[in-house]
């Protein structure tokens, strides 16, 4: 049997007033159910978190499939259950802290030596994606409860393994023990110890009274071994400057006696190169110029022959004033003008 599909609402609408009646009450009945199943059917796990459908009739968790942020439809009376993808912080502490931060009383324990001491610790704490089926089958949604308990355990024990003046000396060695007592405690509950910072260290007073002062102690022993130290390196940079200066001063005076020596022997150089350019000007002249009454001068009248061309070349010169041969001998004064006029006319 075919389909028409020109069939019309008007021939397969009931025809007597109860049957109208009827098909408009279930059509508005079928409408609000539409309308309110249909959002009821919808879930959404929140930005910053992982999610996990529950059935709502059966009550059957799916902890094979973690859901991302987004909308899905899941049934009528179903949901999802949520659980954090972002950093959590559980903190082990007195004081009030921010909002948001799952909050316990101070951690208690005994160090190494029995001391009773108060450790003030935040431990920032990451759920494995992969692991949040198997962390809500072990523990529902309790799990921040069994994460502080198994916390508290692990790093209780692991400040029994140190003096708690460690934590001054070798506060990162403490850390890291405690840190790793962390990753311990959580890694068996699918999570991660993010981070740990112990931040506030208390003892009984009578014991903290007593560490402060070698604490105190162990300062100024420091001080004063940086002071000693500082004092060696003065002394040695003081010699090394010391050696320096001699050096300068040595270097000054050997090149102060070269110049010494330089100018001297450049002087003695001249003069003996004058002196030799003198004799050699004295026998020039004596085998150039001839005597009347000799053949040749003798070495007296070829000086005597130098010291008139040299007053004749002295044209700006009135008087010369010169010594005998004779040291006894007073001082004669000489008009060099009319000297050179005698001299002129006896050259001609």
């Amino acid at each position: 049997m075919g389909i028409n599909f020109d069939t019309k609402l008007g021939e397969i609408a009931p025809k007597s007033p109860i049957g109208l009646c009827c098909g408009c009450c279930c059509s508005i009945f079928v409408l609000i159910f539409v309308i309110l199943l249909g959002p009821a059917s919808m879930g959404q796990v929140d930005r910053l978190h992982y999610g996990l459908h529950k059935d709502g009739i059966s009550g059957t968790v799916d902890l094979e499939n973690v859901l991302q942020p987004g909308r899905y439809y899941v049934g009528f009376w179903s949901q999802i259950i949520m659980f954090p993808s972002y950093l959590f912080t559980i903190e082990f502490s007195n004081e009030k802290p921010e909002e948001g931060v799952d909050h316990l009383s101070v951690l208690q324990t005994r160090d190494q030596t029995g001391k009773s001491i108060y450790l003030d610790i935040s431990v920032q704490v990451r759920l494995f994606e992969g692991k949040i089926g198997n962390l809500y089958k072990e523990m529902l949604n309790q799990y921040t409860s069994v994460f502080t308990a198994e916390l508290r355990d692990e790093l209780a024990k692991a400040a029994n393994k140190f003096e708690i003046s460690d934590a001054w000396d070798k506060y990162r060695e403490v850390t890291g023990n405690l840190t790793e007592a962390c990753q311990r405690a959580l890694a068996k509950r699918h999570a991660e110890c993010w981070a740990l910072q112990l931040w506030g260290i208390r003892l009984e007073s009578k014991y903290e009274t007593a560490l402060i002062k070698t604490q105190v102690k162990k300062q100024a022993k420091r001080t004063e071994d940086q002071r000693k130290r500082h004092m060696i390196v003065r002394a040695n940079t003081s010699v090394i400057l010391a050696y320096y200066k001699k050096n300068k001063t040595i270097i000054e005076a050997n090149g102060t006696a070269e110049k010494f020596i330089i100018e001297r022997a450049a002087k003695a150089d001249a003069e003996a190169n004058l002196i030799k350019a003198q004799s050699n000007a004295t026998g020039l002249i004596k085998s150039i110029v001839r005597l009347s009454n000799r053949p040749t001068m003798n070495d007296q009248q070829a000086v005597e022959y130098m010291k008139r061309i040299m007053i004749h070349n002295k044209t700006n010169t009135n008087f010369l004033i010169h010594a005998g041969p004779d040291a006894s001998t007073a001082l004669t004064a000489i008009n060099a003008q009319a000297y050179r006029g005698l001299s002129e006319s006896g050259l001609r």
